[in-house]
This record gives structure tokens, C-alpha cells and sequence, in this order.
């Protein structure tokens, strides 16, 4: 059943348009999800029809054996495990590093991540902080420096260094629960509690094993994608991500080579058949946006105005 988009039922005016769908991280799994159900939709003329034209994923979780196995061989070209642990781990693990198949595979494994566990693997080149989970935070005088009167807090988070890019999730925290904040974006007073950035422990099931049949099934339908990926992400590498796409056998239409911004690299790009374009975003991140918005927003906006990057 579908669920009828009550955006577009409010604002007729917009159905013309031309829609894509974006997002990154775990909307790897969810937005070709996503997009598949609205093309299903408008297949069987469901109202109201969108016009989808596609949609773009950055640094996008897909599936395990990609997801996870390229990890380590992206942990040693950052240099992070050295030729010995790595030579070892590909003969004894037989390149399965989701499910070791020996103790002396479980044992290297353990090894490699304690290793990666000194870096954040978010972004290999930078600091690493306290990641704003919330905690008890018992500093008064800061807690006073940093908020207004309008602002209500029961449990903020830990406080990162001033020079971590975690301080802004940080301060994401007390602007979230400013009631200045809140009062704008239409929060009813005590409809909506306290705001953390972490939630854990959801009720979520991760029922979707992999994502990689229904960008097949997209792509091969005409809808146009762009995948992306911060080159310093360890968490989703791009090695992984490039790798699923070969798996797609897609023919390559414009070779690998560099795509700029005012002149310089901004990174990588190749495109395939069927519309499908893979590019790298240089000093990305998990995800590319967040440390690169400028490069990022250049290469959208090029992609979605149907430009060479």
C-alpha cells in the first residue's frame, strides 16, 4: 500500500517538477527503497504521480560484503595497518572479513580494529574527539556561557575540544533545545522532549540485507543516480562502494578522471550506462557534506542541472 505524500497533496503546484531523492550513511539502504516504491507507484498510475526523476547517495551503506570488507584493505592504503598485518589477514581471512572462517582470522581482525580504534574512522586525517553522545554534564559555569534562558536542558552531552569537528554536534545540542529554536520551527510546548543528536536502541529492524538489487533495478529503468563518497571515509570506504558498482556490469561511458572547483581537483569521477555516476569528494568524510559542503553542493547541483562535473 502507499502511502499518499501529503506534501504534494497540499502543494499540487510542484508535481511538474522534476523530483529526486537524496541522502547518506544508512539512507544507502533506505532512499533506493524509497525510490522504488514511488516508481511502483506511479506504474500503477497511484495518485498523486511524482515525477521522479532519480536520486543520490553519499558515502551509502549498501551491503556488508562491501560495506565491511573493504575496510581493511582501505586501512592499509591510509596506512593505518602495515603490509605484514594486512598480507596475513587477506591469506588466513581468504578475504571474508564479515565472517571469520578460523581463530587466527578472528585473531587478526581484533588486531586491525584496535588499530583503526586510534583514528575516527569517520574521517582518518582528523582528531579524535568525544562524539557528542549525551552524558551528565556537571561544568555550571560553561553550561551558563553557552545558554540562554529560554534554553531547557536535562542531560547534555560531553564536551569536545574547541578545535574537534565534533564540537559542532556539540552545540547542535543546546541550539536544538532553545526554545527560540524550537518555537520556530513549530514545536508545540510539551509535545516534543528533550533533543539528542544519539538515540540508541530504537525498536528498528535491519531487515534489508542489501541495497544493490534495487539500484539495479532503478538504473536499468532510466532513473538517473549519483553515488559519492568522501575519500577519507573508513567507515563506508570508497573502495567498497566502487566495488558493488562494478558488481552492477555497467558499461563506462566517460573514463575515470578529475572533476574541478575554481580551478583545482575536487576529486574523481567516472560515469556508466544507465545513467549512473560515481564520484569522490577530496578531504571527504563520513559523510562528504559535512566536510566538504562547498565541493559538494557544486557537484549536485552540476549533476541535477544534467552537467558534466
Amino acid at each position: 500500500m502507499r502511502v499518499t505524500p501529503k506534501w504534494f497533496t497540499d502543494h499540487p503546484q510542484y508535481l511538474s517538477n522534476p523530483f529526486y531523492l537524496g541522502g547518506d550513511s544508512y539512507a544507502g539502504m533506505v532512499i533506493p527503497l524509497i525510490a522504488t516504491y514511488i516508481s511502483e507507484g506511479n506504474e500503477k498510475m497511484q495518485q498523486p504521480l511524482i515525477n521522479l526523476k532519480g536520486y543520490l547517495v553519499g558515502n551509502p551503506k549498501t551491503e556488508p560484503k562491501y560495506d565491511i570488507n573493504f575496510r581493511i584493505p582501505s586501512a592499509h592504503g591510509f596506512g593505518i595497518i602495515s603490509d605484514q598485518i594486512y598480507e596475513a589477514a587477506m591469506k588466513s581471512c581468504k578475504g571474508n572479513f564479515v565472517n571469520p572462517a578460523n581463530q587466527l582470522c578472528a585473531g587478526l581482525l581484533r588486531k586491525i580494529e584496535n588499530l583503526i580504534s586510534e583514528i575516527p574512522d569517520a574521517h582518518v586525517l582528523y582528531k579524535k574527539c568525544v562524539v557528542a553522545a549525551p552524558k551528565q554534564f556537571d561544568d555550571a559555569s560553561r553550561r551558563k556561557s553557552l545558554l540562554e534562558e529560554s534554553t531547557q536542558i536535562n542531560a547534555p552531552p560531553g564536551r569536545p575540544d574547541l578545535d574537534c569537528f565534533t564540537y559542532g554536534y556539540y552545540l547542535s545540542y543546546f541550539w536544538m533545545n532553545n526554545n527560540l529554536t524550537r518555537n520556530a520551527l513549530g514545536i508545540k510546548e510539551r509535545t516534543i522532549g528533550e533533543w539528542v543528536r544519539c538515540i540508541k536502541g530504537l525498536s528498528y529492524a535491519f531487515e534489508m540485507p542489501s541495497s544493490i538489487p534495487y539500484h539495479l533495478n532503478l538504473t536499468t529503468r532510466g532513473y538517473r543516480a549519483l553515488v559519492y563518497s568522501g575519500d577519507h571515509d573508513l567507515e563506508v570506504p570508497l573502495l567498497g562502494t566502487q566495488a558493488w558498482i562494478r558488481s552492477l556490469n555497467f558499461s563506462i561511458v566517460d573514463d575515470w578522471r578529475a572533476w574541478h572547483l575554481d580551478g583545482q581537483a575536487a576529486g574523481f569521477t567516472i560515469e556508466y550506462t544507465n545513467n549512473l555516476t560515481f564520484a569522490t569528494i577530496k578531504g571527504g568524510g563520513h559523510t562528504a557534506p559535512e566536510y566538504q559542503p562547498e565541493e559538494c553542493f557544486a557537484m549536485a547541483r552540476r549533476w541535477l542541472d544534467n552537467e558534466p562535473l
